[in-house]
């Protein structure tokens, strides 16, 4: 299991992506992200699975590096611990390549962030 934090710092962010239960992508993606772009990802990451209701896709962009991605969570529920939990999907889009991730993300046990799975 990797660091539970809500909000990784970039190398920690870089490690869970290239680890965390990836399906339809280029795990290299993810290397290829500047601070900034893991910035933005990771800061839509956390209101996403806080506020999206399942299906509604948020969009990041970054105009400087002109990487851009999308966080879509695709189901809710309890998990057997009795946490919430939800399943997202993550689109990159990096140096003119992309690429599709699947996730799960499940409240922490004090329910005051997400932690990936």
């Amino acid at each position: 299991m990797l660091s539970r934090q809500m909000l990784p710092p970039l190398g920690t962010a870089l490690l869970l992506a290239a680890c965390a239960g990836l399906s339809g992508g280029d795990p290299d993606l993810y290397q290829r992200l500047t601070a900034r772009d893991v910035a933005l990802a990771a800061g839509l990451l956390q209101t996403t699975l806080e506020r999206a209701p399942d299906g509604a896709t948020r969009s990041w962009n970054n105009d400087d590096s002109g990487h851009r991605g999308s966080i879509t969570p695709t189901r809710t529920y309890l998990s057997a611990a009795g946490h919430f939990c939800r399943d997202y999907r993550e689109e990159l889009s990096v140096g003119g390549q992309s690429g599709r991730f699947d996730h799960v993300a499940c409240r922490d046990d004090d329910a005051a962030s997400w932690t990936w799975l």
